[in-house]
C-alpha cells in the first residue's frame, strides 16, 4: 500500500521563508565553509523545493567533516545541484 504524500507530510513540507508557486523549482544552495566544529557543521547545503514544497529527501547536504576539502564540498554541491534540475525540470 503506498502513502499519499501531501504539502504537509513529513519529510515534504511547505515553507513561508521561500516563496514559491506550484510550477517553481527552486534550488537553494546556503555556505556554511566558514562555520567552525564547536559552533555548526562546515558545509554547502543543498535545498530542493519543488512544485512548492521542500523535500527533506532530496536535499543533501557536503561537509567538511566528511573528508572534503572545500572546494570539494562545493563542487560536489554544485554537481548535485545540476543532477537534480535534470531529474526534475
Amino acid at each position: 500500500m503506498k502513502t499519499e504524500i501531501t504539502d504537509k507530510s513529513w519529510p515534504k513540507h511547505t515553507t513561508k521563508q521561500i516563496e514559491t508557486r506550484k510550477r517553481d523549482l527552486v534550488i537553494r544552495i546556503a555556505d556554511w565553509s566558514r562555520q567552525s566544529i564547536r559552533t555548526g557543521e562546515p558545509a554547502y547545503d543543498v535545498e530542493i523545493y519543488n512544485k512548492g514544497i521542500y523535500d527533506f529527501n532530496q536535499s543533501k547536504s557536503f561537509t567538511l567533516s566528511s573528508g572534503l576539502t572545500k572546494l570539494q564540498a562545493q563542487q560536489a554541491a554544485v554537481e548535485f545541484a545540476q543532477k537534480m534540475i535534470a531529474e526534475l525540470l
